[in-house]
Parts: structure tokens; C-alpha cells; sequence
């Protein structure tokens, strides 16, 4: 009898236990809640050759969270597990393995490089925890395989090169592509979704070469481009190997555009002269964030907290993803679970910076916007504001 007395007041105190520290919190250091604690994981370049990304990205992501543990909104703290994966696959594993390992962690966001979400989805996948996808790119890295528990609220390269092959094959009239890319998945994918948009014109590259990432010296592929008779070089790859390139294709006095997707929306871009950048056209996913007020009230709100990195082309995607999140998290209420969290995410209607994000079948954005930027006179001007848009200046190549 004693036993069974015994037996049912442990029972008792771990029920009672539960119920106190709820199903997705604990009993932590929160101010809200009663102390409870709600954990998102975030993982991007902090450090290393692409730092300033993925910084801004992080800067971002923890002002919406800042923002809305101010707000009252929530009757517990939510706190982020901040990774640098330093565009590394295998730092960026053991750092989805450190967030999923925490039993508070309900949904985590990452990555700026394709190749470094392309080694933590097993990960998330096989923890059951939900991954939200805020700028990597490569489009197998939403499938169904993946499905639900990857999203990814970011176009994808196929959506970023349509607009960029609109402008620089149909509008522009460009005819010798030469593509440049690097072997990473991200260059592999860039160059295979410029090549389709070649290929359904009836056009082939003139030229194509794959190069390391990390490469520094374009001197020999340049004399190549100069043979080919190119009057436009797409480059694959992103800010670091491309600035170096522009910067030598000036060296070189190599006639022709130079072109790529978001990758090179960079201040890191302009680390190289005025005159070696100016005329680079690269698109950038999203809306002009200016054109309205949600927008304005970002940039306003970044400015203000006087973060060191600028705003960059997926800063404000990494805030987009916050908003994803924190609104997921009040459709869950005060029982939330990472399998809540993955339906509400799915199935969700989400209203942010960017206008309204729903996501397909296979958990990819259906909101899809891009616009190009050229650099003049030694800063990023969005192409429709520039002189190069009413003739005043000429692309090179022309």
C-alpha cells in the first residue's frame, strides 16, 4: 500500500511539473509568462568573407524578436539561439545540432548559403523541428522530400534569373553570354537556371567556366572572355569572387556587362573602385522598400538601433522571417509545439515588410518579387532611378 501511495504522489508532482512548464517552454529567465521561455534558433555567416550579409540578416532577425518581446504580446520571452555558420557546411551542422538539441527551441530560420542549408535540413528534418528558410536560394532545397518541415520564404535562383534574363537578353538585346561560376551548389544552380533562360530563347553561352570558391585570379578566364567575343559575363557566384572579377574584367579592359543575381548586393561590392564597379547589374529579390510604409518603418527602425552593417539584398528577408515566426507563434497560443509550429507555418496567411507570404506544396514562397540594381558612381541605385535606365549612360558591351 505504501508503495502505491508512494507511486501515485510522484505521479502526481511530474503531471503537475508538466503542466507548469507547458509543452514548447521551460521555466526560464523570461520576464513574461511567469518566467516561461520560448527559444527560435537563427544561423547565418556572422564571421568570415561573407559576414556583412549575414550580420545585417542577424541584426534584423533579433530586432523583430526585440520588438515583439517589448510589444506584450506574448505571455512569455522568446529567445533566439544565435548560430555563425560561417558559410561553412559543417560549422553549420554542429550549430543546427546545438539548437535542435535544446528542448526549448520550437522552429528555427536560416541560412544565407545554399550549400550550408543543403547539410543542416537532415538535421532539422530528422529532430522534427521546422526550418524557415530566409536566403538560401538553391531551388531543390524546397521539395517535396523536405516538405513540411522545410520552408523557405526567399525566391528561389530560377525565380531570381527570370527578371535578370528579361532585362539583359530581351530588353538590352545582349547576344554573347560568357557564364562564370563557381562549383557550388549556389554556382551550379545560378549557372544551370541562366543556361535555361538561354536555351529558351534559342541562344547558347559563348563561353563557360567553373571555378573554386575562393578564387582570386581571373586574369587567365578573362583573356578566354576577351577571344570569345562576349559582350556580357554572367557571373554565378556571390559578392567576394565577384567583386574580384569586376574589378579585373576593369583591369582588363574587358568590353562587356557584368551581371548576377543577389548574391552581389553588397557594400562588400563596392570595397573596389568607383570606376572598376560602376555599371554592375545584379537583381535583388523583393520591393523597393522606400515604395511604402512598412518598408520606410524597417529602415527606419534598423537605422535607429545603429547596427554597424547596412541593410543588405536578404536583411530583409531574415525580418520577414521573424514575422513568419512570431506570427506562427500566436496562432499556436500558449501550447506551442514545433509540430504546431510546422502547420502553422505551412498553412499560414503571413503579413509583413515584404506584402503577404503563403507557401506551395512544397513549402516554397508564393510571393515573388525582384527588382535590378546597377551600380552608379560607386553606390547601388535601383535601375529605374539610374541614368543608365534613361540613356544617359551606356552599359559596356554596347
Amino acid at each position: 500500500m505504501m508503495k502505491k501511495i508512494t507511486a501515485i504522489a510522484l505521479t502526481v508532482f511530474m503531471v503537475t511539473g508538466l503542466l507548469l512548464t507547458g509543452c514548447g517552454g521551460s521555466g526560464g529567465s523570461g520576464d513574461g509568462g511567469g518566467g516561461k521561455t520560448v527559444k527560435l534558433g537563427f544561423l547565418s555567416p556572422i564571421t568570415g568573407a561573407n559576414a556583412a550579409e549575414g550580420a545585417a540578416a542577424r541584426n534584423a532577425f533579433k530586432l523583430a524578436i526585440d520588438q515583439a518581446n517589448e510589444s506584450g504580446d506574448f505571455d512569455y520571452t522568446i529567445e533566439v539561439i544565435e548560430i555563425d555558420d560561417k558559410s561553412d557546411p559543417s560549422t553549420g551542422v554542429a550549430g543546427a545540432q546545438k539548437i535542435v538539441s535544446d528542448p526549448d527551441v520550437v522552429a528555427a530560420t536560416g541560412h544565407w548559403n545554399s550549400g550550408v542549408a543543403e547539410a543542416t535540413i537532415p538535421v532539422f528534418k530528422e529532430a522534427e523541428i521546422p526550418m524557415l528558410i530566409w536566403g538560401a536560394i538553391a531551388s531543390d532545397l524546397t521539395s517535396k522530400d523536405n516538405y513540411p518541415w522545410i520552408t523557405r520564404s526567399a525566391p528561389t535562383d530560377v525565380q531570381e534569373n527570370v527578371p535578370l534574363a528579361k532585362a539583359v537578353l530581351d530588353d538590352m538585346g545582349y547576344k554573347k553570354i560568357f557564364i562564370i561560376s563557381d562549383t557550388t551548389s549556389y554556382g551550379a544552380g545560378n549557372s544551370k537556371a541562366f543556361k535555361a533562360e538561354l536555351e529558351s530563347r534559342g541562344m547558347k553561352e559563348v563561353g563557360f567556366e567553373e571555378v573554386q570558391e575562393g578564387t582570386v585570379d581571373f586574369h587567365a578566364i578573362l583573356t578566354k572572355v576577351k577571344s570569345s567575343g562576349a559582350d556580357c559575363v554572367y557571373w554565378g557566384g556571390v559578392v567576394t569572387e565577384g567583386s574580384l572579377l569586376k574589378n579585373q574584367m576593369y583591369e582588363d579592359k574587358v568590353d562587356a556587362l557584368f551581371c548576377g543575381i543577389s548574391g552581389n548586393y553588397s557594400e562588400d561590392f563596392l570595397k573596389i573602385s568607383p570606376e572598376a564597379s560602376e555599371g554592375a547589374l545584379v537583381v535583388k529579390p523583393g520591393i523597393v522598400l522606400e515604395s511604402t510604409d512598412a518598408g520606410k518603418k524597417f529602415i527606419e527602425d534598423y537605422e535607429a538601433a545603429g547596427f554597424s552593417e547596412p541593410i543588405g539584398a536578404y536583411t530583409p528577408y531574415a525580418y520577414t522571417a521573424a514575422e513568419i515566426l512570431l506570427q506562427a507563434l500566436k496562432e499556436c497560443g500558449d501550447d506551442v509545439t514545433p509540430e504546431k509550429m510546422r502547420d502553422a507555418i505551412k498553412d499560414g496567411s503571413f503579413d509583413g515588410i515584404m506584402g503577404t507570404t503563403t507557401f506551395d506544396d512544397i513549402g516554397q514562397t508564393e510571393l515573388v518579387a525582384a527588382y535590378l540594381n546597377v551600380v552608379q558612381d560607386g553606390k547601388w541605385t535601383v535601375y529605374d532611378d539610374s541614368e543608365y535606365a534613361d540613356g544617359t549612360r551606356t552599359f559596356p558591351g554596347k
